[in-house]
């Protein structure tokens, strides 16, 4: 019962000190809000910035989970094979 209301205590404090949202570069902000006056020139370049942004920011860690998938099945395949040359040598020993 301690450890919970220390743990709740402490998201109370951070959330208390958490830094405000931050808002978009001029740039970028009057961009996107001028697309949805512009709507009769389908001016497609804000939505285009924000795909390159997600983009971006998404290739990384897809880039990160198929190199540590492939790690993790590699080392997964060593065990077995190394359990199954363990039990074969075992056996021919005997």
């Amino acid at each position: 019962m301690k450890r919970l209301r220390c743990t709740l205590a402490l998201v109370m404090a951070l959330a208390l000190f958490a830094p405000a949202p931050l808002l978009a570069c001029p740039n970028c902000s009057e961009a996107i809000a001028s697309s949805a006056q512009m709507e009769a020139e389908k001016d497609n370049t804000p939505a285009a910035y924000n795909l390159s942004i997600y983009l971006m920011v998404g290739v990384p860690y897809l880039s990160f989970g198929v190199v540590g998938f492939m790690i993790y099945r590699g080392v997964k395949k060593n065990e077995e094979f190394r359990a199954k040359d363990g039990h074969q040598q075992a056996s021919s020993s005997k």
